[in-house]
């Protein structure tokens, strides 16, 4: 078994993270993703 860890990050507001992640999430199975955005956490509405 194989486990990979990609973290995105950027200082950056509207750098497209979340959208970013969302699509690597939707290509991978069997993942378990999160969204650390402690202000604006929005990665479950896409």
């Amino acid at each position: 078994m194989t486990v990979m860890r990609i973290a995105i990050a950027s200082g950056k507001v509207g750098a497209g993270k979340t959208s970013l992640a969302a699509a690597f999430a939707a290509l991978a199975q069997d993942t378990v993703f999160c969204d650390l955005n402690v202000d604006v956490p929005d990665l479950h509405i896409i």
